[in-house]
């Protein structure tokens, strides 16, 4: 690791049987650049808006849609995609949707007994609808390759925020809520433990 990478930590344990999935990203030296700042802060939104989404009767396909919107309007506004929220959200001449360079998986899987664990996304072709007790991971990210054609100061910042969610009778709870999330969290606990 060098001075001004991006650490991203996929981890994933055990505990009574259950697992649990979670990533955070650090930056090596303690301080997010400018840059990293900004697609950081782009992954956290589109986390936070599309947690606003699961809740019983909705879909993880609808939370998804929200966040690929956050991102793929973030990245136009920082000039990484250019055209409008239609034309990268769409397939062209037989390629993938433009975001998908840079947010290449979906927003989450299930967990429980596995950390992917078994069940359907869709029931009889449509989307399966979310229940209290389901519990799932919501993980956006956006990975930008050394080779991109972007301005140089994106090029290899890869950011990724995975939480473990519970469904509620009237939304979700955060299972893993106690663990550092924000810009200042990291910071400060990154420089808390430098001392």
């Amino acid at each position: 690791m060098q001075d001004g990478d991006l650490l991203l930590i996929d981890a994933g344990c055990e505990y009574q049987g259950y697992a649990a999935d979670i990533t955070r990203t650090f930056p090596v030296n303690g301080r997010f650049s400018e840059a990293q700042k900004q697609i950081y802060q782009l992954v956290l939104d589109a986390q936070t808006e599309a947690l606003k989404v699961l809740k019983p009767g909705n879909t993880l396909q609808q939370a998804t849609d929200v966040a690929v919107d956050v991102i793929t309007l973030g990245l136009i506004d920082l000039g990484i995609l250019t055209g409008t929220l239609a034309d990268n959200k769409n397939s062209q001449n037989e390629q993938p949707p433009a975001y998908r360079k840079y947010f290449m998986h979906g927003l989450g899987h299930w967990l429980g007994l596995d950390v992917h664990d078994v069940g359907q996304y869709k029931c009889n072709g449509t989307e399966r609808v979310l229940e209290p007790g389901m519990a799932l991971t919501v993980e956006p990210g956006i990975y930008i390759s050394e080779d991109a054609d972007v301005e140089d100061k994106w090029k290899g910042i890869g950011v990724r925020i995975e939480d473990n969610i519970v469904i509620t009778d009237d939304g979700h709870q955060i299972l893993t809520a106690n663990v550092p999330k924000t810009i200042a969290e990291i910071e400060s606990w990154m420089s808390a433990n430098n001392a």
